[in-house]
């Protein structure tokens, strides 16, 4: 068992998107097919079936053996496993754990905070300072980047003031591991 109860897993959008699209485009087809076959058993017109799609009049003929059909195999095969893969392996880890107090009738007690709750509170933080006009944080699990604007030319100072600010209010937290502080300046005119 994990040593960590607590593992948010990302949403996986790209492989459902994807396999929505593959189930979506097998249906079409099945209900294409499935048309044909009624108006063909009708009489009301010629299948499409019999007659043929242009440009896939060809594969008719083909056998099971041909290099051109263990080709379309071999390529859905991997896609299948690509998708398989992506779908189970896990993702960035998008919580950050802390400390907290744990009360004596609880054995195991785990906190966590997402990254994204850690960037607001980077962003607040280095909003505080004094000549900071905006700010953008972005934080992972391991450390948060903070960018910020200033109309100063010289913005050495309030680039340490913003790190200050940010690490202090980072540990006055009791994160399990604290995240590392990268701060970039950027200089727009007033």
């Amino acid at each position: 068992m994990s040593a960590k109860l607590l593992r948010a897993r990302p949403a996986r959008v790209v492989p459902a998107v994807i396999v929505a699209i593959l189930i979506l485009a097998l249906a079409v087809g099945l209900g294409w097919v499935g048309i044909a076959a009624i108006l063909a058993s009708n009489g009301a017109m010629d299948s499409a079936l019999t007659g043929g799609v242009p440009g896939l009049d060809g594969i008719g003929s083909q056998q099971w053996g041909s290099p051109v059909i263990i080709t379309i195999g071999i390529a859905l095969a991997l896609v299948g496993l690509i998708l398989v893969i992506a779908a189970v392996s896990p993702g960035h880890k998008r919580l950050t754990g802390y400390r907290a107090e744990t009360p004596d009738h609880i054995d195991r007690f785990e906190v966590a905070l997402p990254t994204s709750a850690l960037s607001n509170l980077a962003a607040a933080a280095a909003d505080s300072v004094d000549g900071v006009s905006s700010v953008r944080a972005a934080s992972n699990a391991t450390s948060t980047n903070i960018t910020f604007t200033t109309p100063v030319r010289d913005n050495a100072q309030i680039r340490n003031d913003v790190d200050s600010a940010v690490t202090e209010r980072f540990a006055s937290i009791a994160f399990d591991r604290t995240p590392t502080v990268k701060v970039h300046a950027q200089r727009r005119p007033a």
